[in-house]
């Protein structure tokens, strides 16, 4: 499951980028600061990836490195 968040700055221009780019994951604003604070978000985009027993396996992770973290966490197996 992918979903995204974005900052509040911008944030009043994320809906139609959503519509725009046709994303198909939902996407949540972070009004409060609150995940940028919890993750030490330092750039955007930022990736930040959880396996399927939800651990945070991947962290500050930039646009090159993304489809082959995905490809590497998709191909395990889901816990038992």
């Amino acid at each position: 499951m992918i979903i995204g968040v974005h900052t509040k700055n911008g944030a009043e221009r994320m809906p139609d980028f959503v519509s725009e780019n046709k994303l198909g994951y939902p996407v949540a604003v972070d009004h409060q600061g609150q995940t940028v604070k919890a993750y030490k978000v330092d750039s955007y985009p930022d990736y930040y990836l959880i396996d399927r027993a939800g651990r945070l396996r991947v962290a500050d992770l930039q646009n090159g490195g993304l489809e082959r973290a995905l490809e590497t966490l998709l191909a395990e197996p889901a816990p038992k």
